[in-house]
């Protein structure tokens, strides 16, 4: 068999499909999170014998779940566009360990400081 026709796959394919798919489950667990805390945010709302602060604390939870969420549906753009693991600010790799760690991470180590 040829080098053109071998089975062999380059492992560096595999890290990068590894994270595709971590990035992909990241996003449907942030949307699922991110409705979750919707509904229970509103069903506070609806219930007049809820006090405030819990109302305060459930808004808080959904604005952090959104975030999550657009944080998450950012990452799979870029890696839609193939600018997944370049530094937004400088455009430099992110570097593997980096990603490794921080799946959704937008900025290399330089510039998260």
């Amino acid at each position: 068999m040829s080098a053109k026709g071998s089975s062999t796959s380059d492992p560096r394919d595999d890290s990068s499909q590894d994270q595709a798919a971590r990035l992909r489950e990241l996003l449907e667990q942030a949307e699922v999170h991110a409705a979750e805390s919707e509904a229970e945010f509103q069903g506070l709302l609806a219930d007049d014998d809820v006090i405030q602060e819990d109302r305060d604390a459930a808004a808080l939870l959904l604005e952090h779940a959104r975030r999550q969420l657009e944080t998450a549906r950012s990452a799979v753009e870029q890696l839609d566009a193939g600018t997944y693991g370049r530094c937004v600010k400088c455009g430099n790799d992110i570097g593997k360990e980096r990603l490794a760690a921080l799946v959704d991470v937008t900025t290399c180590v330089s510039c998260a400081g």
